[in-house]
């Protein structure tokens, strides 16, 4: 219970808010936030009025507890609501303790100091009190709203990855992401969605968006004008890529494709489609061809495991290129022990890898490893033409 001298004190105060608010006007338009016009005038001295209210009837015995746990609660979660930081909002709250202390000063000067040194502890107890509760009601709405924003974009997302979204449910989402529909996109697919190292990874590359289909982890983004399309590392990640994906209805399709890569080569190396081709088709043409390998690559499965390994070792690097030379330098051999091994490679499987549709059946059928198709040594046009003797 306080002193009768208290309460005149506190009406002392009650009648100063015309000044109170002059003040906490003339501070607050200073603090950024309220300065750049955020919050409109009327509600900004609505406010102040409430809460100099609030601080008057807690530090009295006048406080109607529901109700101005409710004003805190709602100031807080207005102010999320209109885009305010929370440092911005709490360095306002600070003001008003701030003008509010003064103004408690100049009404205990000169009678009543001693009245207000005495309440000091239950002038700090209803700041801290009013302080907790807009903090709380802020931090829980703008957290509220976060996971309304995940959500609405998590909808999004999942609406431009499904196959069946009709083109208004799709210009809808394009519009929530921030996307241009006829943009052309990079896409990355990314093993193990759950990885820490996948949010850490979005996060690292500007304007990437992250989609999680399942145990995959798709990251996309749209594709910049580098000079020369030069690479900065975004499709050097292991997994499965797709370097040129146009329009945002592609996506889709570019997705599926890169899950399929990264089924079939593990995304243990960055992979693009070229490099991914063999064995995403070898593992469609396995079930296909089960149980008559013979009739495509004869005596392959018959043959010592360590002679099949070194003619996948040749033949791998053969494809690549289609030269001779470059095999050998590739594999640190002699061209003529190149030639042997293609040779004997056909003596047991009937296939010749310089006629197009042998090569083929070679790279569909045969495990000849993930990076078959890789980054060719030379190009066709440079391809030995001693290779047919």
């Amino acid at each position: 219970m306080t002193g009768s001298a208290w309460p005149v004190l506190l009406d002392r105060v009650r009648s100063d808010i015309p000044a109170l608010l002059a003040d906490f006007l003339a501070e607050l338009a200073q603090l950024d936030g309220y300065a750049a016009g955020l919050i409109p005038a009327d509600d900004i001295e609505r406010t102040a009025v409430g809460a100099f209210d609030i601080f008057l009837a807690r530090l009295g015995d006048a406080d109607d507890a529901e109700r101005s746990a409710r004003f805190s609660g709602e100031l807080g979660r207005k102010r999320a609501r209109q885009g305010m930081r929370i440092d911005q909002f709490m360095e306002g709250v600070r003001i008003n303790f701030r003008v509010l202390w003064r103004a408690l000063h100049r009404a205990a000067d000169p009678d009543l100091v001693d009245e207000l040194v005495a309440n000091g502890e239950r002038i700090l107890g209803v700041v801290e009190r009013y302080a907790t509760e807009v903090q709380a009601a802020f931090l829980e709405e703008s957290q509220l709203m976060a996971q309304q924003r995940r959500t609405a974009r998590e909808r999004a997302l999942a609406r431009v990855f499904a196959s069946d979204t009709d083109p208004a449910s799709l210009a809808a989402a394009v519009e929530l992401l921030g996307l241009r529909a006829d943009a052309v996109f990079e896409l990355v697919a990314l093993p193990g969605a759950d990885d820490p190292r996948v949010a850490v990874t979005t996060q690292a590359w500007r304007g990437a968006l992250l989609h999680i289909d399942g145990d995959v982890a798709v990251l996309f983004r749209e594709r910049e004008a580098r000079p020369g399309a030069e690479p900065d590392g975004f499709l050097a990640q292991d997994g499965a890529h797709v370097s040129e994906v146009r329009g945002v209805a592609a996506l889709a399709r570019a997705a599926a494709l890169a899950r399929a890569l990264l089924a079939a080569t593990g995304g243990t190396a960055p992979t693009s489609l070229r490099e991914g081709f063999a064995p995403l088709l070898r593992a469609e043409a396995a079930s296909l061809v089960a149980g008559f390998e013979h009739e495509l690559v004869g005596g392959w499965h018959a043959a010592p495991a360590e002679e099949r390994e070194r003619f996948a070792e040749t033949v791998r690097a053969f494809v690549r290129s289609g030269s001779i030379q470059a095999t050998a330098d590739d594999l640190f051999v002699h061209r003529n022990t190149v030639f042997k091994r293609l040779r004997a490679f056909t003596s047991l499987t009937g296939l010749d890898l310089t006629v197009p549709r042998d090569a083929a059946i070679a790279l569909l059928v045969l495990p000849l490893g993930p990076s078959v198709l890789g980054p060719a040594g030379v190009g066709p046009a440079d391809a030995d033409p001693a290779v047919s003797e």
